[in-house]
């Protein structure tokens, strides 16, 4: 099945995800608004400090989400018609995630007492509001329910009413707090909108769960939680990784880069992820052979897009260089190497929560799992060697790396 058939048998999906690129166009184009003046006034150094923040808050947002929004999607996706057990899915993955964003504080803590990142504290502790409208987000509902549209929209709402109170707080370097500040709370004011909407909507009820319930959403959800705990290695872990052995000049500017890559890469990735997820995981219980050919056909959309994406990071990349400033002069050749991320990471989302984990049995989440350890062993070898001799460039030539190697394994597995 091709490009061409593809969208004429999936008319209603496609029309979803064209209209989240929408909102999410919306939502970036906010923040692409904002982060370029932040990465001018701030300097390479003080958004040094919000490019790392932003990594440990990543690393504590994967704590709280605990890989629901794989597990608990597709099961409330499967018991959207049986009302008193969407109550109890939702209601034990609420507890849990509670739970978790408490455990969450405390890793964070502990992490702001290693001397190195000592600088950083304040900022880190700042940004953890992100967590916490991350953890009330519920998007794992939203993306059961095929209302993910929504999550979008509040997204949306959220960055355009705070995001840019940051033209008038933020003036300077030591502004930085603010920038932190300002960013956590578009989490929560998109996470305050979500809660209204579904008390509104009485899509569900928050009711008395057993311990055990809870027990079975983490279980659920734990292969998948160590399979994006270490997809976050070279997501997060890198640009902590890079804290540690370079200035926050440098830290700022790889931050800047992927910042960017990523905004550009997800804009496309996500809204086809989100709104086909659900839908893949149902009609795979129906006709797999069906869904094959859907996540076949999504594949080829996707690589389209990012191939796209890449060409115009890495031909516009002098352009983004200018317009940045003279903090962030030598990131040109950062652009370039990113540029061949997008492909990698498109090609082995799909193949990895759509071929494997959407449609597949328990063996073929192992396999989903086992790739992302593999790779997380690729990507801690490569960036402690590369990150230590070359800096900046070393930690991208490693994400380069580790997405190729998560791709060929997903490849290999997927038989596309």
């Amino acid at each position: 099945m091709g490009v061409k058939s593809a969208l004429s048998s999936n008319k209603r999906e496609i029309k979803d995800v064209f209209y989240l690129i929408a909102l999410q166009g919306l939502n970036y184009i906010v923040p692409l608004l904002v982060l370029p003046y932040l990465m001018k006034v701030l300097g390479a150094e003080k958004f040094g400090y919000i490019g790392f923040a932003l990594s440990t808050a990543q690393y504590m947002m994967l704590v709280v989400d605990f890989g629901f929004n794989l597990s608990a999607t597709k099961r409330i996706a499967l018991a959207k018609d049986n009302q008193e057990e969407l109550n109890k899915i939702f209601s034990a993955t609420v507890f849990a995630k509670m739970g978790l964003l408490l455990f969450s504080f405390m890793l964070l803590l502990l992490v702001s007492l290693v001397p190195q990142f000592v600088i950083y504290r304040t900022t880190m502790l700042v940004m953890f509001l992100m967590v916490v409208g991350q953890a009330l987000l519920f998007v794992f509902l939203f993306q059961g329910l095929g209302q993910i549209k929504w999550v979008s929209i509040f997204n949306g709402i959220a960055k355009i009413a705070v995001l840019p109170l940051t033209f008038w707080l933020v003036k300077g370097p030591d502004d930085y707090l603010w920038a932190a500040f300002l960013q956590g709370m578009v989490a929560v004011v998109a996470a305050v909108i979500s809660l209204g909407m579904i008390v509104q909507k009485q899509w569900v009820k928050l009711i008395k769960v057993k311990l055990n319930d809870i027990k079975v959403e983490l279980s659920e959800s734990f292969p998948l939680f160590l399979s994006t705990a270490a997809t976050s290695i070279y997501t997060a872990c890198f640009v902590l990784i890079l804290g540690y052995f370079a200035s926050p000049e440098q830290v700022g500017q790889y931050s800047a880069v992927d910042r960017i890559m990523r905004a550009l890469c997800y804009l496309v990735l996500v809204p086809v992820l989100q709104v086909f997820y659900p839908y893949v995981a149902s009609l795979a219980q129906q006709n797999r052979q069906e869904a094959g050919k859907k996540v076949k056909s999504l594949f080829l959309l996707v690589l389209v897009g990012m191939l796209g994406i890449g060409a115009f990071l890495f031909f516009a990349s002098p352009f983004m260089v200018y317009f940045l400033g003279d903090d962030y002069l030598n990131t040109d050749l950062l652009f370039k190497v990113m540029a061949f991320v997008p492909v990698f990471v498109g090609m082995g989302g799909v193949l990895g929560q759509l071929k494997l984990v959407a449609m597949g049995d328990e063996s073929d989440k192992r396999y989903f799992r086992n790739t992302y350890a593999i790779a997380a062993c690729v990507a801690i070898v490569s960036v402690l060697g590369l990150s230590y001799g070359y800096g900046m460039y070393g930690t991208a030539c490693s994400l380069l790396l580790t997405e190729l190697v998560v791709f060929v394994l997903f490849m290999w597995r997927a038989r596309v």
